[in-house]
């Protein structure tokens, strides 16, 4: 994957790199949400705990940027990094 190739990837994923690691876009967390809804529906626990949290809570963000860097990772790991 060229440096182009991961960027796209990870606005594709609704995900920003900076020297902390990757943040989560809003575009980002809307596609989480979505997958988090999918999750649930398939009897995953820990999604329906964390949409159960205020949309406000830090932990509902964290999880949402982790489904995400999920996701980044295995298109990067698909395409051979």
């Amino acid at each position: 994957m060229s440096p182009e190739e991961r960027q796209e990837a990870l606005e594709r994923h609704g995900l920003t790199e900076g020297p902390d690691g990757f943040d989560i876009t809003l575009r980002g967390l809307q596609k989480a949400l979505k997958r988090a809804l999918t999750l649930r529906g398939e009897g995953n626990e820990e999604a329906a705990r964390m949409l159960a949290l205020s949309p406000e809570d830090p932990l509902r963000w964290e999880y949402c940027r982790c489904l995400q860097i999920e996701a980044f990772s295995a298109e990067a790991y698909r395409s051979g990094i």
